[in-house]
């Protein structure tokens, strides 16, 4: 891009889909559960109202701040006994299917372990783990972050989401415990209700981690009527977060009965109630049943339990799961059910697939009937069994299922994996796959995982991998042991895969995954700009030496960073407007001639993170001087274009580096250098020399002023009018002495509706009991007939001067002998304060100090009471914008009819529709404004006035209840800076 093309053109914002890829990357963690920041300010709202314990921000090293889309949650009208289960529904899984992938850079005994966690959850609900698939959008990644073990609660619904097991998390109980939070549960400790049944020793637990320890409230979990687990896998241990191990943090009560205390904190397996939590949560079947054995009997509760069905009919399910390379072979040997039209009402229903929309293999019904050998396509097979209250009288049925390894596997893609894999696999097992893909394809095998009994020779176990299908095709290879093979690759479209195990000594197995596999890189349409590479399954592209990929992984562009000596030009993250890339690091150099410095204009920014932090993706900008030292500009990161930087000296050094997760658009910036007169005898200036773009200027000190001539400097008045909302002043010739006869003042005005603040930073004038020498006066108002505030002297330094209104007033008086160094203070605003309303003008008040230069700032919290001089206060809105939120829970105005806001409240209010007008039933009126940590808008503005109490007031009666107003706003300033040689 052209600098004329970054200025005149206004890129759009993009962002990447893996916002919930990084759990540490949360707004919050409370223990191993990352928290989005809807749930964090909810739990921070309900902790203001008394609903709960506060919920802190966690460390340093986790806290973050990231604007996330929000939606607004309700409590339940009742309180309810609860477990520590979601009470969101959006959060639960739909029809317990949890798609799931698993990161490349895991082990096979890493994935192993997984897939036992997973069907230790299976094989007591009627959770689903399967393996993502196209058609599913929303899906956990088993991945490893730095914050080790943490996952989100329940589903995020923001697409890919991640559950972390880092190191010293991967074993057995705690993958169930974190699969537990995925599936929807709190830790168990945290119920609302439960200081009945543990107590929290506080002084025990570490500095910084007592928010591990809040309860939850209703508006979280959801009761289901069951009683607190002790034995829950989702419990802490009596000493977590312990400041030593010895010492509990959590206590549980004593039995009644037993008069011993519980233990707690078991990662073993799940307990009773985890499972009768999970299956009340999701609402599974009464009966059937997850089956994991090879091969087994199914039967309606009739035949089991030689019992009458209930009056309201039966509903089962009987999930089937086999490992892959797998299929299922159902035979039904019994069938006596009520015989429906169409077995529309009562029916046993066989599915080829996990659930209710898997291909239908067969609905039967009648006496007698025995259907033919059903056979699954895959390794998972679905039986329903539905009856009406017509089925009384009748026995139900009655099935043998056997899962069977091997057979012709048609498929572009797909998993093998030996018999009841992650497990050991049986005895005696023979399992002979021919794989066929399309024509003009070659097979590929690549194994995840591998551990078979091992022998020189490979005599006993051993998995054998030909190039055909037939049993003399050319071996490939022959593997046993703990080795994992390498790529296998056939000559044509068939392959031929055996497994044989003997009679003893038993293995996991292996994993493998086969696919269609061709050479890409051959046709013409592989999209590479510059190399093209084949790998398995799949290629890549590559890029000359200078250049790198795209973001888009096929286009080559010039390589980011490096030493920069033109004299002006542009500068782009990588890959803009496109995203940039994940972990990439650019350096450039702006190098220009001795005397010269640099000017850099964003046209351009969006990274992620904020202007606080900058944790993840970072601009760091520095200037290089001329004995390498290096002088900091500033870190920037977020939404909001980063000042006009100039250069120190000739060299400007700006560093982009992004992390692995969450990709924008970046950034793009021009330059230009430009001659520093003021390095050459300071430009002839006899005090300050300024340089700027094309040209400099001479300044003088304080207590001086610019002669005609532009660069000497006399002595000048010293009244100074100050209308900046915040900057420093300071005594003349500070630091030096104050000259003696020195008469000085300062008119500060700031925004109506704000208030000046004066904080002195250095202070000394002559000393005297009554300040009749040297000293400075403040007044609280425009001139020295205002209030004073102070008259001070010596060399203790004033407290902060704070006034009332938008106006303060300051004098600097010195004599004839004995002069001090002076002083220097900072200048700034607060919002808020007493107002007086008269009925002889209209006045106004603002947001904030910046309102029409900048949106109002976080965490605003301003009070303002507008009193009548007579009579009552009329206040009308004329601008109003404020983030929207249906609740007005986040950014917010609120009224009160009083003095305090234990008055009647007259409305609360954001979005961007005007409020109207208002008149209070007294003589005062309070107008309170709030913004939470992020989301900024305009603000707005108001006129009040008083107005007589017989005053007709129907244009602006009170409401008569409290009201609240919203209305979607979507606020957006545009900024364009061009840089100008004069």
């Amino acid at each position: 891009f052209t600098a004329d093309e970054l200025q005149r053109t206004k890129f759009p914002s993009r962002v990447s889909d893996d916002l919930d890829l990084d759990p540490c990357k949360s707004d919050l963690v409370m223990g191993d559960i990352a928290m989005s920041r809807e749930t964090y300010r909810r739990r921070s709202r309900q902790a203001k109202t008394g609903t709960g314990f506060t919920l802190t921000d966690r460390g340093p090293r986790f806290h973050r701040q990231r604007r996330r889309h929000r939606h607004r949650e309700r409590a339940g009208k009742n309180r309810r006994r609860t477990r520590a289960a979601t009470a969101r529904p959006e959060r639960l899984w739909d029809h317990a299917v949890i798609p799931y992938e698993i990161e490349a850079n895991f082990s096979g005994d890493h994935r192993a372990l997984f897939k036992q966690a997973m069907r230790h959850w299976e094989n007591h609900t009627c959770i689903k783990f399967v393996e993502r698939g196209f058609e599913h959008q929303h899906y956990i990644v088993f991945t490893e972050r730095p914050c080790g073990c943490c996952s989100f609660v329940g589903k995020r619904g923001n697409g890919a989401q991640a559950i972390s097991i880092g190191k010293n998390c991967d074993k057995f109980g705690i993958v169930v415990h974190e699969l537990g939070h995925v599936v929807g549960f709190w830790h168990e400790h945290t119920r609302p209700d439960r200081d009945a049944h543990v107590d929290i020793v506080n002084k025990n637990i570490m500095t910084g981690q007592e928010y591990n320890f809040n309860k939850l409230t209703d508006e979280e979990v959801n009761s289901l009527g069951l009683a607190y687990d002790f034995e829950s896998i989702m419990h802490y241990a009596r000493n977590t977060f312990s400041k030593n191990t010895h010492l509990d943090t959590i206590l549980p009560q004593e039995d009644n009965a037993s008069k011993r205390r519980p233990e707690i904190g078991q990662r073993v397996r799940l307990s009773q109630g985890d499972i009768s939590q999970t299956n009340k949560l999701y609402k599974c079947p009464s009966c059937g049943r997850t089956l994991l054995e090879p091969n087994g009997l199914v039967s309606s509760p009739e035949l089991v339990n030689s019992v009458t069905p209930p009056a309201e009919g039966e509903h089962c399910e009987w999930r089937i799961t086999a490992t892959h390379g797998e299929r299922i072979v159902l035979n039904v040997t019994e069938l006596d059910i009520y015989e429906s039209d169409n077995c529309e009402t009562d029916y046993i229903e066989v599915r080829d697939g996990y659930w209710h929309k898997s291909p239908l293999l067969g609905r039967y019904c009648g006496t007698g009937r025995i259907p033919e050998m059903l056979l699954s396509t895959g390794y998972r097979l679905l039986i329903v069994y539905r009856t009406s209250s017509n089925q009384n009288g009748h026995i139900g049925f009655r099935a043998y299922y056997e899962a069977v390894c091997g057979g012709d596997v048609d498929q572009e893609e797909g998993v093998l994996q030996s018999p009841n894999y992650p497990d050991d696999y049986r005895p005696n097992k023979e399992c002979v796959w021919k794989i066929t893909v399309p024509v003009n394809y070659q097979v590929a095998l690549k194994f995840q995982s591998f551990e078979v009994e091992n022998h020189d020779n490979c005599v006993y176990d051993y998995l054998e991998v030909r190039d055909g299908h037939d049993a003399g095709s050319p071996l490939l290879g022959k593997f046993c042991g703990y080795r994992t093979p390498d790529d296998q690759r056939s000559s044509s479209n068939k392959m031929l895969v055996k497994f044989v195990s003997d009679s003893s000594v038993n293995k996991p197995g292996f994993s493998a995954t086969f696919m269609k596999e061709y050479d890409e890189c051959q046709k013409p349409d592989h999209g590479c700009d510059h190399e093209c590479v084949n790998t398995l399954g799949g290629y890549r592209c590559e890029c000359n030496i200078g250049y790198e990929l795209h973001s888009d992984g096929k286009k080559c562009e010039d390589a980011c960073g490096g030493v920069i000596e033109a004299s002006n030009g542009t500068i782009t993250s990588p890959s803009f407007p496109d995203l940039y890339p994940s972990n990439k690091n650019c350096i450039w150099e702006i190098v220009a001639s001795p005397q010269y410095r640099i000017t850099l204009n964003f046209t351009h920014f969006d990274l992620e993170g904020n202007n606080q932090d900058c944790e993840y993706d970072k601009v760091d900008i520095h200037s290089k001087m001329g004995d390498n030292t290096v002088r900091k500009h500033g870190l920037f990161c977020g939404s909001y274009l980063p000042p006009i930087i100039t250069s120190e000296g000739n060299s400007l050094r700006i560093e982009f580096s992004s992390d692995n997760s969450v990709q924008k658009s970046g950034f793009a910036a021009v330059f230009l250098t430009d001659k520093d007169e003021c390095a050459h005898s300071n430009g002839g200036c006899q005090h300050i020399c300024k340089n700027t773009v094309g040209s400099y200027s001479c300044a003088c000190q304080n207590g001086f002023v610019l002669h005609p001539n532009r660069h000497d400097c006399k002595e000048g008045t010293c009244t100074h009018q100050i209308s900046a909302p915040l900057g420093e002043i300071n005594s003349p010739n500070y630091p030096d002495s104050y000259p003696s006869r020195k008469d000085c003042a300062w008119l500060f005005t700031t925004t109506p509706g704000h208030r000046l603040k004066l904080i002195f930073n250095d202070f000394e004038l002559e000393p005297h009991q009554e300040c009749a020498y040297d000293h400075i006066s403040l007044y609280d108002g425009d001139s020295t007939d205002a209030p004073t505030l102070g008259r001070f002297c010596g060399a203790k330094v004033p407290h902060p001067i704070l006034s009332t209104t938008n106006r303060m007033y300051m004098v600097f008086k010195s004599d004839a002998s004995v002069q001090r160094k002076g002083f220097r203070a900072a200048h700034s605003t607060a919002c808020g304060g007493r107002l007086l309303a008269t009925g002889r003008t209209v006045e106004h008040l603002y947001s904030h100090a910046k309102y029409g230069d900048q949106n109002y700032e976080n965490k605003e919290d301003c009070d303002w009471l507008v009193e009548a001089e007579a009579g009552r206060v009329r206040l009308r809105f004329l601008t109003f914008e404020l983030e929207h939120e249906q609740d007005c829970s986040y950014d917010y105005v609120e009224l009160f009819d009083g003095y305090d806001d234990s008055a009647m409240p007259l409305g609360k209010f954001c979005g961007n529709q005007l409020p109207g007008e208002f008149t209070s039933s007294s003589g005062s009126l309070l107008l309170r404004f709030r913004s939470d940590d992020n989301i900024n808008a305009k603000g707005f503005s108001a006129a009040y006035s008083a107005v007589d109490v017989g005053e007709d007031s129907a244009t602006a009666a009170v409401p008569s209840v409290p009201e609240v107003r919203t209305v979607s706003s979507s606020h957006q300033r545009d900024r364009k800076l061009r840089l100008h040689r004069h």
